[in-house]
């Protein structure tokens, strides 16, 4: 069987990337900046991955669009996560934290059916470009929920005063360097990104373990890693971290990981 274009591959391992990295920043935005903002954003991430796809003419095109819609998707669904905790209590955050995963139930099924049948009456980028136009228009009631409740409690004197207020640009961006830790998105994008990359591709092509880009790559990713735990623990450097290092001493937290990470790799 012949191998996989390098090219298509590098997309492959950037789509995994994408899937690792994405759910914490995201989870930050929506802190910093609220949760309509991050949905909205996720939301457009998504949609533009769609249309990338429906419009691509090659596989380098295709690799890029996948980047995009699986930051959105990702995204998406770590904000669903964080909306479910908002609005429900422990007790019944369990069931209602499964019900964004109900539909799987029957898109499993039909959804074989509406791919034969756009084939048949349209073509194949218009089984990718139908989303970039259901996806909004499914989000529009969440997203007009959000704004109308975020309205009314700015009339009830509920939402706490911008941070940013009366601040020039310069004391806007030093904030947001620290509210979103910008340094810690970085180094952990570099991390994954770098020692991601290097395994899909060793795994790949024969010898390419030999290659010293790979082996380049994969170091720096781990040096990444490292410098990434670093700067988490400094709280002089980092006041508000981007994942608080504390929560391992956290046994719910660290059994919830665990779970987590056997079960994904079992899947």
């Amino acid at each position: 069987m012949p191998r996989p274009p390098w090219n298509l591959l590098f997309g492959e391992s950037l789509l995994t990337d994408s899937l690792a990295v994405v759910k914490p920043p995201m989870a930050k935005i929506a802190d910093v900046f609220g949760r309509l903002e991050a949905f909205s954003l996720s939301m457009f991430i998504y949609v533009i991955g769609y249309i990338q796809m429906a419009g691509s003419n090659n596989v380098r095109t295709y690799a890029s669009a996948q980047i995009f819609y699986a930051a959105g998707f990702t995204g998406l669904q770590i904000l669903q996560q964080v909306f479910v905790a908002d609005t429900t209590n422990l007790l019944n955050r369990a069931l209602f934290s499964s019900l964004p995963d109900t539909p799987f139930l029957v898109t499993v099924w039909i959804g074989p059916l509406l791919a034969s049948s756009i084939l048949e009456n349209a073509n194949w980028r218009w089984g990718y470009g139908i989303w970039a136009i259901v996806l909004p228009a499914a989000f529009l009631p969440l997203a007009l929920s959000l704004f109308l409740n975020q309205r009314r409690a700015e009339k009830m004197k509920l939402m706490p005063q911008s941070p940013w207020k009366g601040k020039s640009i310069t004391q806007i961006l030093k904030s947001l360097w620290h509210e979103l830790d910008v340094m810690g998105i970085l180094l952990l994008t570099a991390a994954f990104s770098l020692i991601l990359i290097p395994l899909t591709l060793a795994a790949s092509e024969k010898d390419r373990w030999r290659n010293a880009s790979v082996v380049a790559m994969l170091v720096t990713g781990c040096v990444c890693l490292v410098l990434f735990t670093l700067w988490e623990t400094n709280s002089r450097l980092t006041p508000k971290p981007l994942v608080s290092l504390r929560l391992l001493r956290n046994r719910t937290v660290m059994a919830g990981c665990g779970l987590a990470f056997f079960y994904f790799s079992k899947c």
